[in-house]
């Protein structure tokens, strides 16, 4: 869907392949909007960076940290030659106030990317449930192995 012209646009971001539009933990005034391209969002995690979403032509994305307050969640870098546009606060505020289709689909992309993290959530207690049961087989082994090492003598 197409920026509505009512929404005034403070800034545009041409990117190439591989530039940071933002970082994790910088401060956050304005959201975005994805003109063209595909942009990548990462969240950094135990020293590595984890992928949270691929975003394409027509998503927002910084939304959280502008109307939640605070600093990014997370980077975004393009993975293609992108153009972003950017609106601060208090024209987010402006736009959402006058245009209620932009709350909606601001409320869409919120409602997924929240769909998205419970999904990981499961698939990380999937994983630690997969830890716990290894590590009580490997204790088993030991074990076993303890015994079997005693009876020999």
């Amino acid at each position: 869907m197409p920026l509505s012209p009512t929404c005034k646009v403070t800034k545009t971001h041409s990117l190439k392949k591989g530039d940071i539009l933002f970082y994790e933990g910088t401060p956050a005034n304005e959201m975005f909007y994805l003109e063209s391209g595909r942009l990548s969002v990462t969240k950094r995690i135990l020293n590595r960076n984890i992928k949270l979403g691929e975003l394409i032509q027509g998503e927002f994305l910084g939304e959280v940290a502008v109307i939640g307050g605070g600093t990014r969640s997370a980077t975004a870098r393009a993975t293609t030659d992108s153009t972003v546009m950017a609106l601060d606060r208090k024209h987010c505020d402006q736009c959402f106030a006058n245009i209620p289709s932009c709350v909606l689909i601001v409320m869409k992309a919120l409602a997924n990317r929240l769909r998205q993290a419970d999904e990981l959530v499961i698939k990380i207690a999937r994983v630690h449930e997969l830890i716990n049961e290894l590590a009580g087989k490997i204790q088993s082994l030991e074990s076993t192995l303890l015994e079997e090492e005693k009876e020999r003598g």
